[in-house]
Order: structure tokens, then sequence, then C-alpha cells
């Protein structure tokens, strides 16, 4: 199950976009804060998010209360970069959406030991990041764990860790990377998303829905829900996928395939009467699309 999809603007000193020429803007909002280990706001602090599909940068910098917003996201997988003077870098990988709120991000970030650089950790993880996007996830391992090494608070590394022991079907060590996450970071929804992803391949549905609950309240995204759902429904729950279904189609209202999933629940159910109404809403809001067919198929067969 790799459906996902992983903003209100705050006020920012600079908002600094480079996007390349051949890319597309997106309409996504991401917002965050960067502080240091005693609170205190860091001014001046570079967020960079990059994305090798859509072969865009996106760029800004902390204002004075440490606040910062980037504009301009397509739905997809980026990768963020906190760099400040005199402080420790840090870097993980983060699912967006172009559309709806996207959670915060809220970075705290650790002062350099008196005479260490911080450029040398920045090179290694470029290093990793660049065997990672040409699939060479054993070599990206070698080097996140070097970094690690390095700087063992710099726990959101385990996130890129697990990324690549996922698609090295190294589906235990990579649950135990993104549990390493969540030790710090208990409510990080890509890594509760990542770690139900999991549990959903190995069969352990039961588990799965606890991790993906939690992520619900973390995100706006409508795919949280929906795979909420498919379980309660895989799982003969009818009620529980309906209520599911139900969510995630009031944070996409047109999606034709959560109409399309509310009908089947309810028929489940036994409520035909709201099934044929929500039957023939796929039909109003997608008449050309697959899930149209289908309950059009549905509402001939449904008793008048």
């Amino acid at each position: 199950m790799h459906r996902r999809q992983f903003a209100t603007v705050l006020s920012c000193a600079v908002l600094c976009c480079a996007v390349s020429a051949s890319a597309q803007m997106g309409t996504g909002r991401v917002t965050g804060s960067v502080h240091d280990v005693e609170g205190k706001p860091i001014e001046g602090a570079t967020i960079t998010a990059t994305s090798s599909e859509s072969e865009r940068t996106l760029e800004v910098t902390s204002d004075k209360d440490g606040k910062w917003a980037l504009l301009g996201f397509r739905s997809g997988t980026y990768e963020f970069t906190f760099s400040a003077t005199g402080f420790k870098p840090q870097a993980y990988k983060q699912d967006i959406k172009q559309m709806g709120r996207n959670p915060s991000m809220d970075v705290v970030m650790e002062p350099l030991a008196p005479g260490q650089s911080g450029g040398a950790m920045g090179g290694l993880l470029d290093e990793a990041n660049a065997l990672f996007e040409q699939k060479d996830y054993a070599g990206a391992i070698a080097k996140y764990e070097a970094i690690l090494a390095n700087e063992p608070t710099l726990y959101q590394v385990h996130y890129n860790i697990g990324s690549a022991q996922r698609e090295l079907g190294q589906l235990d060590e990579a649950r135990s990377s993104f549990e390493k996450v969540l030790e710090q970071d208990p409510m990080n929804t890509a890594a509760l998303v990542s770690v139900g992803d999991i549990l959903v391949q190995q069969g352990n549905l039961d588990e799965a829905v606890g991790y993906f609950e939690k992520a619900i309240d973390q995100t706006q995204d409508e795919i949280v829900p929906f795979n909420v759902a498919e379980i309660y429904m895989s799982q003969g729950n009818a009620a529980k996928a309906l209520e599911f279904y139900q969510l995630s189609s009031s944070r996409k209202p047109d999606w034709p395939e959560a109409h399309l999933k509310i009908a089947y629940a309810q028929v489940n159910l036994g409520d035909l009467a709201a099934a044929r109404a929500s039957f023939e809403k796929v039909v109003a809001i997608a008449p050309d699309s697959p899930q149209a067919q289908v309950a059009e198929q549905m509402l001939a067969s449904l008793p008048q």
C-alpha cells in the first residue's frame, strides 16, 4: 500500500524559490520553525526542499522568530535540509501534497562543538542522498550510518535509512529505523505512515490501524483515513470503514473513489437509500470516470 501523499503561511523574512524552467509551479505550502535546544528562535537558517522526481528546488530562510514558509510544492516526496551557522545540519524526507494542509515542520538544531564544522556532515548527506536517488540503497545506508556515527543526535536520518531498507525489502529493519524516529518525535507523520505501510505488507492489519489513526490527527491528507477505512472494510467492519471513508471524502470532496467506497459500505450496512445517493454522487462529480461506470451498474442493480 504505497498510496500516500504525504500548510497555513506564516510570515518570513525571505521567500526565495528556485525552480527549474521545465517544472510547473505547484500550489502546496509547508510552514515550520527553527529553534535551538534552549527554545530560542534561529534567524537566518536555510531550509531547502528538493525533489528529484520533479527536478525542483525550493529554498527559504527563517525570520527573527525562527519561522519559515515555502510555497510551490507539487505532491511528492521531498528532501528537506536545515542549516545554520554554528549549528549541526539536519535533513530528512517528507511526503508533501499539493492540496490541503501539510504538517508543520518544527526543527530543533543543536550547536556545533568548538572547532567542529557542519560542512563535512552536509557533504556526506549529499553523497548519501545521491546514492539513494541512484537506487544504490546499500551504499546510501552506509553513508547515512556514517553520519549517525558522527552525529547520533540527528535522529531524522533514521527515516532515510528506513526508506532505503524498505526499498531493499528489509521490512523488519526498516520498521526499526522508523521507530527510532518515533522515539524522538512520536507524532512524526511520515514515520507513522511508513510503519503502518510495513505492517500492512506483513499482514498485521490491526496494529497498522493504530499507526494510521495516529497519523490522521497530524495531517489533512485524505489518503491516510482512506487506508484505515480499507483495512476495516477488509475485516468486515463496514460501520468503522464508513466512518473513515467519510472522513477521507470530507478532505477531498471531489474524489470519486471515496464516494464509491462510501456507497459500498452503506450497501453492506443495508442502508440502500444512502447507498443510492452516494452512487449518484459519484456519477455527478466524475461522470466519465471508471468509478462512475461502476456506480451506474450498481444503481441499475439496486431495488427501487
